[in-house]
């Protein structure tokens, strides 16, 4: 009955008494090997780690080089497209559109060649975005998340080995007292007979 009222979880749990050390000692070997089921399992989530770790930063690699080669192919289709629509438009002269657009372009080349204006601040900002980025590392990846999580179980795992290597210590001195106390009784015994 006191152990049903001092349960953590009574819903759920079921408590079960321990009587003897016969018991206790099968309680700690079962939790000895459930312990030890987990560490091996935690090794093993471990190992895929870092060959998930390892594969990302391939797949990483691999698409950076993939968007370099889009970003080239895309470049050299647009250099094709002008030579075609200069090759097609030869001969003829400029629409008003056209004539306007150039006016436009040209204007506004010539304010973003400008020192002063656009060019300086441009340069400005994109010092000031390096210098940020090395400052402050990107957001935690989904692995450096699973890298606390992993390292957490672990300190778990260490800190529930703590506790059973504490309670075999225990146990140990606890049959150490119970072997003076049956050598006690037995010469105890051996003088009243």
């Amino acid at each position: 009955a006191v152990v049903s009222t001092q349960s953590t979880g009574p819903m759920k749990l079921i408590p079960v008494p321990l009587v003897g050390f016969k018991a206790i000692s099968d309680r700690l070997r079962l939790q000895k090997e459930q312990s030890e089921a987990h560490f091996a399992r935690v090794q093993l989530i471990g190992k895929e780690v870092e060959e998930v770790r390892a594969v990302q930063a391939n797949t990483l690699s691999r698409l950076q080089q993939l968007k370099r080669k889009h970003s080239e192919l895309t470049h050299r289709v647009l250099q094709v497209m002008v030579d075609v629509e200069v090759q097609r438009k030869a001969g003829f002269s400029l629409q008003p559109e056209e004539e306007t657009l150039r006016v436009n372009l040209e204007s506004i080349q010539q304010e973003l060649n400008a020192p002063n204006q656009f060019k300086g601040r441009l340069s400005e900002m994109l010092s000031l975005i390096r210098m940020q980025s090395l400052a402050e590392p990107s957001s935690t990846t989904a692995s450096q998340i699973e890298g606390n999580i992993l390292s957490s179980v672990h300190a778990h795992l260490a800190r529930q080995q703590d506790g059973i290597s504490h309670l075999l210590d225990i146990i140990r001195d606890d049959l150490q007292h119970l072997d003076i106390i049956k050598q006690g009784l037995a010469e105890k015994h051996t003088v009243t007979v």
